[in-house]
């Protein structure tokens, strides 16, 4: 299925199951970056007619952190939901990783933000832990965010996921880039979601700050927008 102004993700999902990611010509998402309000809920209600969501999303207060909320229940602030019933899991990013799962029957699902902070600080772990379901049983999707090639760091950042992480995954992940390092998040979350047990991790291989037409990017231009990837799964009426 196709939609104007909307990405659907070359991913196998069951078919209660669905995902897609907004585009830059959508428009911004997000109701803190200084857009119209009334802008931000007309795209917002525009989203939910276009994929014919089953239920509106509610959109979680991001602050890199580890925390997980529990649909319909959204704690202050959480940067990853999970949801076991009919649900419309979303995230909003421009350079973090959002990351999308399904188990493989279709009855669970997740939505996680993990910017390197979060990354580091464990939101994925603790999303699939949240996740009543085995994690070989589950599927997961790397979206749009920054790539290896743009997202130049300090040596902190390197040294905080040494502390957590097998060295020779850190040597694949980081490249010397001057006195400071290219990091490879993409690569750095399908490392843990792997060592969770996750048995399947798809990426998009998209950069958000590469690909200016599609996507907004907070390291191109820090007044920006962000854009959604969402996950849900339908009413049975609409497998």
């Amino acid at each position: 299925m196709t939609y104007k102004n909307i990405l659907v993700p070359d991913w196998s999902l069951p078919a209660n199951v669905g995902a897609a990611v907004t585009l830059r010509s959508f428009g911004n998402v997000a109701a803190h970056v200084g857009d119209d309000p009334a802008l931000v809920i007309r795209r917002r209600r525009q989203l939910a007619r276009q994929l014919k969501l089953p239920v509106v999303p509610q959109f979680l207060q991001q602050q890199h952190t580890n925390e997980v909320s529990i649909w319909p229940n959204i704690q202050t602030p959480s940067d990853a939901i999970v949801a076991n019933s009919v649900a419309s899991c979303a995230v909003l990013t421009a350079d973090c990783l959002p990351v999308l799962i399904s188990s493989h029957s279709g009855d669970c699902i997740a939505a996680a933000h993990a910017g390197w902070r979060g990354l580091e600080r464990g939101v994925l772990s603790n999303t699939i832990s949240r996740i009543p379901v085995a994690a070989n049983q589950l599927t997961a999707w790397i979206g749009p965010a920054i790539c290896r090639r743009c997202f130049q760091v300090g040596d902190e950042v390197k040294q905080a996921f040494a502390k957590s992480f097998p060295q020779q995954t850190i040597e694949a992940a980081f490249s010397a880039d001057g006195d400071r390092w290219l990091a490879d998040l993409p690569l750095l979350a399908e490392f843990q979601l792997r060592e969770l047990g996750v048995s399947q991790v798809t990426q998009s291989h998209l950069c958000s700050y590469c690909q200016p037409r599609e996507f907004f990017s907070y390291r191109r231009h820090q007044d920006t927008g962000r854009f959604a990837s969402i996950i849900w799964r339908k009413n049975q009426s609409n497998t």
